[in-house]
């Protein structure tokens, strides 16, 4: 470590592009700057022993850096270097990253498997998956759904192997299936890939009746239950495209001259994943670089986006000259209108990343530091206790560090030592267990906590941060006045100061929504026990098949006695549910 700090006072403060090196001299991390010193000395200087830039350095031995002269040249040759080096601790740009596809075999009995871009096994390509994971949770699925084989090599058995049991595969090695039959299902396989449900559901339902018909009920009552599942699935999770069937959906906003985006993956007109990413743009409105940032898509695949320009994104109209179709390199940028449809589709998915706060991050520390002469914090903890007369009493814990909320590190905490209404007890339960895990290092020690109420949750806090000789500030935010309290017993009225207002009632908000939400959820599940022991017949093994095709219990308001009974609910018994039901949340 000395040894980089002492070779850190050479780096000039220019742009350029710096390697990072372990003790063999192999490559691990490959960086651009605006300003090679102060990047890497913000590496150098990390000590969160989760924060990427600490491993790297905690890997390293040496760096090394190249001056450029200006920014697009230093883009251009970290691309470059991390392509010849392949650095682990880097994850944008490289060559052999690829995300996975699923492939439908091209076997006798084919099967389902997950490949990347250079596997050359032939058959049927469905993707690309992002996360990866969507990739494996969907094999899982068509596993579960159509029971298509697993092993890597069809070979006769006299017994079947574990997946038959688990009823992941239909046995076809065992001959408990014919080819005709196997095919049928890997159809249905392929249909869901592509998006073709709705067709694919009317034929197997045209099947069922017809093996009904000829009283093969076993074999019926399998391809009733697959319809049923496949149909509640997309039905809550599908999303259909009709204009942009196959295409990548990039969506930009610029957030203070940094850049946050989303990318969304629509294959067959269902939106396959998405991910997010971020970068610091030189020249955010050049066409060349927008060109290199949105070319990486198939031959045949519509690359379609938007970018937000400045002050444009608290607009909720569509401003048609801003969205368009991004092409390769090579060919020139074709601006195009986009449909509302499309545009419906970029909103929902920007709403999913609305906890990242648009704000002067300068001005609001500033103003954080002439009014409470302290320095802005780094990571604040927020908490709110949510009741409703004393049932389901909850606290939640959202997390703010580094100007974006830390989903991974919320908390939902069941109040257990409480009954009735208490607030304070409530909080003073709730924070002395999170107070103690952070005493013990189990979770990251907070510049600030935040305690939605008055002086008297305020004081709670105190009391129990001195208990454990935490060295963090406490404040307290009174709802409706917005009145914020110190530990220090100042009073300060963040409507006097617009940036700490907007961030004081955001953290607030966050923390509040977050514990309703907790709150109504358990109070919706004492709710379904309540019902479900009240319907005559519907004993747990029935209920546990109601809960899994549907899990939000208001929705049997709307369903019908026959849908109950395709999934095995007999008619007296899915009536008095569905009674019952509608008894409670109406029709």
């Amino acid at each position: 470590m000395k040894r980089l700090e002492k070779k850190l006072e050479s780096v000039p403060d220019l742009p350029g592009v710096y390697l990072f090196h372990d003790s063999n001299g192999k490559v691990i991390y490959v960086g651009k700057a605006r300003s090679l010193k102060k990047r890497i000395a913000s590496h150098i200087k990390a000590t969160d022993p989760s924060d990427k830039s600490y491993r790297i350095v905690k890997a390293s031995s040496d760096f090394d850096y190249v001056v450029v002269r200006n920014e697009r040249e230093a883009l251009a040759l970290e691309a470059e270097l991390i392509k010849k080096h392949l650095p682990k601790y880097n994850v944008l740009m490289k060559d052999d990253k690829s995300y996975p596809f699923l492939l439908i075999t091209d076997e006798p009995f084919p099967s389902v498997r997950l490949v990347r871009k250079t596997d050359n096994t032939s058959g049927r390509r469905f993707g690309p998956f992002i996360p990866a994971k969507n990739a494996r949770l969907t094999m899982d699925l068509i596993h579960r759904l159509f029971r298509l084989r697993k092993c890597r090599e069809l070979k006769k058995r006299e017994r079947p192997c574990i997946q038959y049991h688990m009823e992941r595969c239909c046995a076809p090695c065992c001959g408990y299936v014919s080819k005709k039959e196997y095919m049928e299902q890997v159809k249905g396989a392929i249909s869901f890939l592509e998006g073709n449900v709705k067709a694919y559901l009317q034929s197997l339902y045209e099947h069922i009746e017809a093996l009904a018909q000829r009283q093969e009920f076993e074999r019926a009552a399998f391809l009733r239950d697959q319809f049923v599942a496949i149909k509640n699935l997309y039905e809550k999770y599908a999303v259909f495209m009709d204009e942009y069937k196959d295409c990548d959906i990039f969506y930009l906003e610029e957030k203070g001259g940094f850049f946050e985006g989303i990318h969304i993956i629509v294959r067959h007109g269902i939106i396959m994943g998405r991910e997010n990413f971020s970068f610091d743009p030189f020249e955010p409105w050049d066409t060349e670089t927008v060109r290199e940032l949105f070319s990486g898509s198939g031959a045949g695949i519509d690359v379609i986006g938007s970018i937000w320009l400045k002050n444009y994104f608290e607009n909720r109209e569509v401003p048609p000259h801003i969205f368009a179709n991004f092409v390769p390199v090579n060919l020139p940028l074709n601006v195009k209108p986009i449909s509302e449809e499309m545009f419906k589709v970029v909103l929902q998915n920007k709403k999913r990343e609305k906890l990242h706060l648009n704000i002067d991050f300068e001005a609001l520390s500033s103003e954080y530091e002439s009014v409470f002469m302290d320095s802005f914090p780094e990571r604040v903890e927020v908490f709110d206790i949510s009741t409703l007369q004393g049932e389901a009493t909850v606290a939640s814990c959202v997390v703010w560090e580094k100007g974006r909320f830390v989903k991974k590190d919320y908390r939902r905490y069941r109040i257990k030592t409480v009954s009735g209404i208490n607030d304070y007890a409530s909080m003073e339960e709730v924070l002395t267990r999170r107070f103690r895990s952070i005493k013990e290092g189990k979770v990251k020690m907070p510049s600030l906590i935040l305690i939605d109420g008055g002086v008297g949750q305020l004081n709670v806090a105190i009391r129990i941060k001195e208990l454990f000789g935490l060295p963090f500030r406490v404040f307290s935010i009174a709802k409706r006045e917005e009145i914020i309290y110190t530990d220090e017993g100042e009073v300060v009225e963040t409507r006097k100061y617009p940036y700490l207002f907007r961030f004081f009632t955001v953290l607030r908000d966050e923390a509040h929504r977050f514990a309703i939400t907790y709150n109504r959820h358990l109070r919706s599940k004492k709710l379904k026990k309540s019902i479900f022991d009240d319907v005559k017949g519907l004993g747990m093994k029935r209920r546990r098949i109601v809960e899994k095709f549907y899990p939000d219990i208001k929705e049997l308001a709307t369903v019908t006695v026959d849908e109950l009974k395709q999934i095995g609910i007999p008619e007296k018994v899915a009536y008095r549910l569905i009674e019952k039901v509608r008894e409670v949340y109406g029709e």
